[in-house]
């Protein structure tokens, strides 16, 4: 079977729908499937590549860099040809589309055409979802008969698309899986690693905040229990990611990283916080450095696959109870979850966390046994090509 999977952006994007594409693909392919993914042109990239044996093609026509509304209806046409192309060429057995009303509904329009002259199955996975108001959003949700399933990361998600009209009979939870092998426990050749890499480390108390540095993460609320942790914990250090090779529609996250960076000034905390972009390839050592996680999310947070890096590392990870994250994240068993923007609950758990070393590692432990057994990316794509499959009967019968 040949799988066509449609998203926006991969690496060297960095994100959680990119990261979890250069999981999932790659797995498909050591399954004895076919996978081939159209995404968008990233300057400095090829045009054609293979990437653990999933072939990519970039177009200027999916990157939402560099495509407006008014763009897109002006290229609709070339938009066409591009994908027909792209589907002549690779001949799928299945389209697998991913967060499509990030695109436009053009696009998915394209795409039913598609399935309904060559027969070609459809496959949506809602990686999250927009607010009600939204124009997009309302028109994708119009169109939402035309996937033959649904593939939701959370069942907060599944419960959203139910609410905006979607089947709920072809909606299935699949949350999302890690790569064990890349993420996992520290060692003593790490620690070397580290202290040659990250000399500013030495000594201090070490606490991650891994998502892009953003309002919707929480960065602000981060900074804020951070000027009451360093009270008892002086020596503390707050690493945040920087926000390279992301999305930045109307540059609204340069002054929000601005405004952070104020913040920051203002409250006097420069000695105790590590602001830099970390690549793919990087964010693994960074996991094994700290001794836990956070991830304060001020809106309802689908997954947050970070969520899985931190537990895979052997690290206890402190989240918003919102959105998917509650499933994931079981309160003082393999992290804990605190209310939404409430800078003093995060903070009295990053202090217990500091002041109760042992528990922080036992929790740490826990949270990795629950990753081996729930949330691999084997388990993922498991579930994934048992959707596949069915849907492949189905279209026999």
């Amino acid at each position: 079977m040949h799988i066509a999977h449609l998203h926006w952006a991969f690496h060297p994007i960095i994100g959680g729908v990119e990261s979890h594409l250069a999981m999932l693909g790659p797995e498909i392919v050591k399954n004895n499937y076919n996978v081939s993914l159209l995404t968008g042109s990233v300057h400095g990239t090829k045009e054609e590549e293979f990437y653990e044996g999933m072939y990519i093609k970039r177009t200027p026509f999916m990157d939402l860099n560099s495509l407006s509304s008014k763009k897109i209806i002006e290229q609709k046409n070339e938009i066409k040809q591009e994908i027909e192309n792209f589907i002549d060429l690779i001949k799928p057995d299945l389209i697998h589309v991913h967060n499509m009303h990030y695109y436009s509904y053009i696009h998915a329009d394209i795409l039913y055409e598609i399935k309904q002259s060559r027969g070609v199955p459809l496959v949506l996975t809602a990686h999250n979802v927009w607010p009600d108001e939204d124009k997009m959003w309302q028109k994708m949700n119009e169109r939402a008969h035309i996937w033959d399933a649904i593939i939701a990361v959370s069942g907060y998600i599944k419960r959203q698309l139910i609410r905006v009209g979607y089947d709920h009979k072809k909606i299935f939870v699949v949350h999302h899986g890690i790569d064990l092998d890349r993420f996992n426990p520290v060692t003593d050749k790490d620690f070397e690693e580290i202290n040659l890499k990250y000399p500013q480390f030495k000594g201090r108390r070490l606490i991650f905040h891994p998502a892009r540095m953003s309002a919707d993460k929480g960065s602000h609320v981060s900074i804020k229990a951070l000027n009451l942790i360093k009270e008892k914990f002086p020596d503390v250090l707050f690493i945040l990611a920087g926000t390279g090779n992301t999305v930045d529609w109307s540059s609204e996250q340069q002054k929000y990283i601005d405004k952070i960076k104020k913040m920051i000034d203002k409250m006097n905390l420069g000695n105790n916080v590590f602001i830099q972009f970390f690549s793919w390839f990087e964010m693994p050592l960074i996991y094994k450095a700290v001794e836990f996680c956070i991830y304060p999310s001020c809106f309802e947070e689908p997954f947050g696959l970070a969520l899985l890096e931190s537990m895979a590392s052997e690290k206890p990870i402190v989240v918003s109870q919102a959105g998917g994250m509650p499933e994931i994240v079981k309160d003082g068993e393999n992290g804990f979850l605190v209310e939404m923007e409430n800078e003093k609950e995060l903070q009295d758990r990053c202090c217990w966390l500091l002041e109760n070393k042992e528990m922080c590692q036992q929790i740490g432990k826990k949270g990795r046994s629950m990753v081996e057994e729930f949330w691999t990316k084997e388990v993922m794509t498991k579930a994934v090509l048992t959707i596949y499959n069915n849907l492949k009967l189905g279209s026999k019968n």
